[in-house]
C-alpha cells in the first residue's frame, strides 16, 4: 500500500472515529425522554446526562492530553478509544440513572481524548500543505453524525431502546480498534513546553483571540441554533416534516463547510480564512429573518448558514497547529473545549431571549456575537503590524515514525 493511499485511509478512519463520538454526544438529546422514563427520573434531571457530559469533555480534555503528552499518540488513541467502548457497554447495563451518568461522564472524558489525538493525527499523516482538508474532514465526520447518526440513533433507541443503542455504538466503536494498527503510523508523543510557558503561549493575543473567536462564533450559533424549532414555528408555522427536513438541509450544508474550510486553509493559511467565514456566517444569520417569507428562501438561506458555519473551524484548529507546533495537541483540546463552553453560553443566551418572548430577533443577536469572533479573528493575525502565518513542517508538529506498538 503507498504512502498516499495509506494516508488517506488513515484520515478517513480518524473521521469515522469522530462520526461515532459526535452520535454518542449528541444521540442522547434525541432519546432524553426515554432514558427519563426507563430510568424514572425527571427530564430535567436527564439533561444532566448533556450538561455534565459538556462540561467533563470541556474541562477535562486540555488536562488528560497535557498528561498523556509524552504517551505515543496510536497507543494513546487505542487506549481512549478502548475506555469509551467499555463506557458506552456500562452505559448500555447501566441499572440505574447514577450509574448511567457515571458511565457518560468516562465516556466523555474518553471522547475528548480521541478527538483531540484525532485531530493531531490527522495533520501528522498528511503533507503540510493537506493538513487544512485532513481536518476539515475530521469535523466532517462529527457533522455527519448530527446529519444521520443523531436520526437514526433516536430512531434505533425509539424502536429498541437506548441499551441496544448503547450496545451497537460500543460494537461500532470496537471495529475501529483493529484498523488503527493497518492504518495509522506511530507519532512519538511530546510533552510540549512546561505548564507556565504554555499559559504564557495561551495570553499571547493571536493565540488568545483565535480561541476567543471559536468562543464568541459557537456562542452566536447556538444562540439560534438551540432554538431553530421555536424560530421556524414562529416565522413560517412549519410542520414537524418541513422542519425535518430544514434540519436535513442545515447537516448536509454543515459536511459541506467541514470540507471547503479545510481546502480553504490550506490555500489561504493564517486568520484570513477564518475571518471571511465567520463574517459570511454573520451575514447568513442576518438574511434568516427575510428569508424566512418563503420554503425555498428560507432552505437557500440554512444552507449558506450552515456552509459558513462550518469553514471557521478548520482554519482556526490548522492556524493554531502552526503557530504552536510544540503544543499542538494542547491548543486543539482547549479550541474544542472553547467550543463546548460557546455551545453552553449559546444555549442560555438564546433562553433568556426566548423566555422574554423575542424569539425572531435570535438570529440578530448570534450575527452580533458572531461579528465580535471575526473581529477577534482579525486581532489574531495582528503581530508588529502584520499578519502571522507560521509555515513549520510537518515533522515540527508531530513526528511520525513507522512501525507497529
Amino acid at each position: 500500500m503507498s504512502a498516499a493511499r495509506s494516508a488517506s485511509g488513515g484520515v478517513w478512519l480518524l473521521a469515522a472515529l469522530a462520526f461515532v463520538v459526535g452520535t454518542v454526544e449528541l444521540v442522547v438529546a434525541g432519546i432524553l425522554d426515554t432514558l427519563a422514563s426507563g430510568l424514572q427520573v425527571s427530564q430535567g434531571r436527564a439533561g444532566l446526562l448533556m450538561s455534565l457530559y459538556a462540561l467533563v469533555y470541556g474541562l477535562g480534555g486540555p488536562l488528560l492530553v497535557h498528561a498523556s503528552a509524552r504517551v505515543e499518540r496510536r497507543r494513546l488513541l487505542r487506549a481512549a478509544l478502548t475506555v469509551f467502548v467499555l463506557a458506552n457497554l456500562a452505559s448500555a447495563a447501566a441499572p440505574g440513572f447514577a450509574w448511567l451518568l457515571a458511565a457518560r461522564l468516562l465516556v466523555a472524558a474518553s471522547a475528548s481524548v480521541v478527538v483531540v489525538v484525532a485531530i493531531t493525527l490527522a495533520v501528522a499523516i498528511v503533507p503540510e500543505e493537506r493538513r487544512g482538508r485532513a481536518i476539515g474532514l475530521v469535523f466532517a465526520g462529527i457533522v455527519a453524525s448530527l446529519v444521520l447518526g443523531v436520526p437514526l440513533g433516536t430512531l434505533i433507541g425509539g424502536q429498541w431502546g437506548w441499551r441496544v443503542l448503547f450496545l451497537l455504538l460500543a460494537a461500532l466503536a470496537a471495529t475501529t480498534l483493529p484498523l488503527l494498527t493497518r492504518w495509522l503510523p506511530q507519532v512519538i508523543g511530546t510533552p510540549g513546553p512546561p505548564p507556565l510557558q504554555q499559559l504564557r503561549a495561551l495570553a499571547q493575543r493571536q493565540t488568545l483571540c483565535a480561541h476567543l473567536a471559536a468562543l464568541l462564533q459557537m456562542t452566536g450559533q447556538f444562540t439560534v441554533y438551540t432554538f431553530i424549532v421555536p424560530l421556524l414555528v414562529a416565522s413560517l408555522a412549519l410542520d414537524p416534516p418541513r422542519i425535518s427536513a430544514v434540519l436535513l438541509v442545515y447537516g448536509l450544508g454543515g459536511v459541506v463547510g467541514a470540507l471547503l474550510g479545510g481546502r480553504a486553509a490550506d490555500r489561504w493559511p493564517g486568520p484570513r480564512t477564518f475571518v471571511i467565514g465567520l463574517l459570511l456566517h454573520a451575514l447568513a444569520l442576518t438574511a434568516l429573518p427575510w428569508a424566512a417569507q418563503s420554503l425555498g428562501g428560507l432552505l437557500l438561506v440554512v444552507v449558506l448558514w450552515c456552509v459558513f458555519n462550518m469553514v471557521p473551524g478548520p482554519a482556526i484548529q490548522k492556524y493554531l497547529v502552526e503557530t504552536h507546533p510544540r503544543s499542538a495537541a494542547i491548543q486543539i483540546s482547549l479550541n474544542t473545549s472553547a467550543i463546548q463552553l460557546g455551545v453552553a453560553l449559546g444555549a442560555f443566551i438564546g433562553a433568556v431571549l426566548v423566555d422574554r418572548g423575542q424569539v425572531l430577533t435570535l438570529p440578530w443577536y448570534g450575527a452580533g456575537l458572531i461579528l465580535l469572533a471575526a473581529l477577534s479573528g482579525a486581532l489574531s493575525g495582528r503581530r508588529n503590524g502584520a499578519a502571522t502565518a507560521s509555515t513549520v513542517t510537518t515533522e515540527d508538529a508531530v513526528r511520525p515514525r513507522a512501525g507497529n506498538d
